[in-house]
């Protein structure tokens, strides 16, 4: 039988991953925060060591040297130690197919390298928490097997309680989590009003939520006077719970004094007579506050206290991941734009070249389209950099990338930043007539931008030589075979006299 665990003693990870690197970031990572953590090499030595000390969680990568993430994850799975831990997946495989056989298998949760740390610490917590509680309530109902009765309640609860966190999970937003929350709380107990508390963006009070249950009609009002009181850290009941961070109950509050609520006649008017608050805990932080009312006088029921700070922790994970997740998209945002622009120019950069051409030669290739690419070089940019400094030929490439970005209008274009002084445009569903006029446009446009050229061979002013190939993609035909087109044709016009286009046409597209 498995040694019950030390609530003092830190969460156990196993990371697994061939990834000597990876291993060591992960492990560095983890520890940092607090966590024990255990690294295994290939799929064998981890499943072996997960039955020998069975970790809390498992991050397991799919690509491993002697047998993958998901068949190590299914074997884990049918042995009766480890079958409940919760795997997260770690991988380079971003297809969908990828994280749908992930879960398919029995991971919890999946996340892409390269990774973000505070995506995963956010991940890492939302199933050790989900974990922990699931424990909680196992050991729970073992515990009761022999009281039939109590058996019987604890199961009850149980059930409302999976279901509730299933429904919270399954939640769009944090409004519709507390929402859920409240309904099925007030619904399940048969008491008449309930509402949800939220502690403002600088910690400075509690304000209401808007989110409220209720049973009757005449308890809008009551709902009303909610929305325009705030509470201040350790002012009325919801303040004490803040400052207290635990549960409060109020049998009867005709017993109470009157700054209780801030709205002490109002609750006595609707007739209220016994409430209880519970915070939204994660960490050390109170999140928000649950409160809950009575029109009856109500003893105090440790049981309902404990399911509904089980469901508020669960709360609590739900509202912190989405506000993580909430920043890691605008940080993932940030991020995708500077790695698909080119710093200098403000132009796609060659990364994004690479990979957009990919995806519409193969669009081209489906829909039997036509695909153009021109390559530009600028004329002397060497003896430009040379005669007027790097700070000027800077300038001159930022120029010239704007105006070929202005130039080019055609749907699904891309101009991007091809080398130093290369720029290339992809023009999807544009045969090579459309393609030369484009290229031409973009050739006398930078010619009229008048950048003086004093070392230029051929022209006063700054001027550009221009490449284009086009094809109609084929299943037997290679992306690299319409780039080199574009190379050979660019090559051709700097050897016959430099700002001029030249055009190879593949003959399939005849």
């Amino acid at each position: 039988m498995k040694q019950k665990k030390s609530e003092n003693l830190p969460a156990n990870i196993l990371v697994v991953d061939d990834a000597p690197e990876n291993l060591r970031l992960l492990a560095s990572m983890l520890e940092h925060h607090g966590y024990y953590v255990r690294k295994a090499i290939n799929g064998r030595i981890a499943i072996n060591g997960a039955q020998i000390s069975q970790p809390d969680l498992i991050l397991l990568d799919i690509n491993l040297p002697d047998i993958d993430g998901y068949e190590v994850c299914q074997k884990l799975k049918t042995f009766e130690k480890t079958k409940e831990i919760p795997i997260i997946f770690i991988s380079s495989y971003n297809q969908e197919v990828d994280k749908i056989k992930a879960f398919e298998v029995g991971g919890k949760d999946y996340i892409t390298k390269p990774f973000q740390i505070r995506e995963v610490l956010a991940r890492v917590e939302n199933q050790l928490s989900t974990y922990k509680l699931q424990m909680e309530l196992k050991e729970r109902n073992s515990k009761l097997e022999q009281e039939i009765i109590e058996r019987q309640r604890t199961e009850e609860q149980i059930r409302f309680l999976l279901l509730t966190t299933q429904k919270i999970t399954a939640t769009s937003d944090i409004y519709s989590a507390l929402e859920v929350t409240l309904n099925h709380i007030c619904s399940n107990i048969k008491w008449d009003f309930g509402e949800a508390w939220l502690v403002n963006s600088d910690s400075s009070k509690i304000v209401h939520s808007q989110v409220f249950y209720t049973n009757e009609p005449n308890l809008y009002e009551f709902r009303e006077d909610s929305k325009k009181l705030t509470f201040t850290y350790n002012k009325s009941l919801l303040g004490r719970v803040w400052q207290s961070q635990d549960s409060e109950w109020i049998e009867d509050i005709y017993q109470i004094s009157s700054d209780f609520l801030q709205r002490y006649d109002r609750a006595i008017k609707v007739g209220f007579k016994s409430c209880f608050a519970v915070p939204i805990l994660w960490s050390d932080r109170v999140l928000g506050i649950l409160v809950f009312f009575n029109k009856e006088v109500t003893p105090k029921n440790q049981q309902l206290i404990d399911l509904v700070k089980a469901l508020a922790h669960h709360l609590g994970v739900m509202i912190q991941s989405r506000k993580a997740e909430y920043t890691l998209k605008l940080a993932n945002q940030r991020l995708h734009i500077l790695a698909t622009l080119d710093g200098l120019t403000q132009v796609a950069n060659r990364r994004h070249f690479d990979e957009y051409f990919d995806q519409e030669w193969q669009r081209m290739k489906q829909q039997g389209l036509p695909f153009s690419l021109i390559i530009c070089d600028v004329d002397y940019f060497k003896l430009y950099n040379d005669n007027y400094g790097h700070q000027a030929g800077d300038d001159c490439l930022k120029k010239i990338a704007q105006t070929i970005y202005e130039m080019v209008d055609i749907t699904d274009s891309l101009v991007a930043r091809y080398g130093g002084e290369e720029f290339a445009i992809i023009l999807p569903n544009t045969d090579a007539k459309n393609a030369f006029i484009i290229a031409e446009t973009v050739r006398l446009e930078v010619q009229n931008l008048k950048i003086i050229h004093g070392k230029s061979e051929i022209n006063k002013y700054v001027t550009i030589s221009l490449g284009i190939s086009s094809m109609i993609p084929q299943e037997y035909r290679l992306p690299a075979e319409l780039i080199s087109l574009a190379d050979q044709a660019l090559y051709q016009a700097k050897n016959q006299q430099r700002n001029c286009t030249v055009s190879r046409v593949d003959r399939a597209i005849n």
